[in-house]
């Protein structure tokens, strides 16, 4: 049986990869080199994102968790594009990453619109 606070922990815990993985100077030596791969990177770990936020809110029966969690990754996101202008690790604030960020967002978020009973209900037998 899952625990309420494993789904905390999980997202949480997400969060913060996501915040060092933006953070800290990367090689841009990419084994499989695909055109817009550091986009399509940028657009799904925004929407696992946005999942595991509205699935925390969602477990604290917060109304409107979707949109609660669709706009903590857009704000998250937002932050750690601008703190990566102003670190010292070479690296730059894109707003092509912030678009593909938010695109990840909104699909994952008209996705959950479109699944939440599912989802809820699933969630709802793990606990």
């Amino acid at each position: 049986m899952l625990k309420k606070h494993w789904i905390h922990i999980l997202s949480v815990g997400y969060s913060l990869c996501l915040a060092v993985a933006s953070l800290v100077r990367i090689n841009h030596d990419a084994i499989i080199n695909i055109q817009f791969q550091d986009k399509i990177v940028h657009f799904i770990a925004y929407a696992v994102l946005c999942l595991l936020v509205f699935l925390s809110f969602q477990v604290q029966n917060i109304n409107k968790s979707i949109w609660y969690a669709a706009l903590f990754a857009f704000i998250f996101g937002i932050i750690l594009e601008l703190l990566q202008g102003v670190t010292p690790n070479a690296r730059v604030t894109d707003t092509l990453d912030i678009l593909a960020n938010t695109l990840g967002i909104l699909v994952m978020t008209f996705l959950i619109s479109w699944k939440k009973q599912t989802l809820v209900k699933k969630l709802q037998t793990l606990m």
